[in-house]
């Protein structure tokens, strides 16, 4: 079975929701990041969800794996909120996401799915209004490089003059 439809098979199984309850049990529409690997992660599929939660965003993030050459054995990502594009974004991050960095096997998983969740302190409304990018990096041990990267999609344009070169 292919990472697709592992990632596939997560989908069907309510792992990716495209909707859900707030704190309050109001209903609440979940932001689906794809995440694109980086060319030392070819192959390996992701996605981050983005739970509105008030002021608040829960980002899960749900990968098809980390090859055992890049991060040691049990694997972590450190997550982290940029502002601009993948290929263009700011120097430090908006948003440091890690307070969890263990990465656990993901719910209804095959062939090594990954998932991480922790709490941004900042609400989805605002990281829609200006481009924003989630990147995914290993540990600082497995040299602090960037395995995934992923747009957050909103009604901002997807070109900042501000952050051209």
């Amino acid at each position: 079975m292919g990472k697709l439809a592992a990632l596939v098979i997560l989908l069907a199984h309510g792992a990716l929701p495209g909707c859900v309850s707030s704190p309050n049990g109001e209903r609440a529409d979940a932001v689906n990041v794809a995440l694109k690997a980086s060319p030392i992660n070819a192959g390996e599929t992701g996605r981050a969800i983005l739970v509105p939660l008030g002021e608040r965003t829960q980002v899960t993030i749900i990968v098809s794996g980390v090859p055992v050459q890049l991060a040691s054995r049990p694997v972590h990502l450190y997550t982290f909120v940029y502002e601009g594009v993948c290929e263009n974004f700011s120097a430090q991050p908006s948003y440091l996401l890690t307070e969890r960095v263990l990465a656990q096997p993901a719910a209804s998983a095959v062939n090594g799915a990954l998932n991480i969740t922790n709490v941004a302190p900042v609400a989805v409304a605002k990281l829609q209004r200006e481009p924003h990018v989630i990147r995914i990096r290993t540990s600082p041990f497995d040299g602090d490089r960037e395995i995934f990267c992923g747009e957050i999609p909103g009604s901002a344009s997807r070109h900042n003059p501000a952050l051209t070169p």
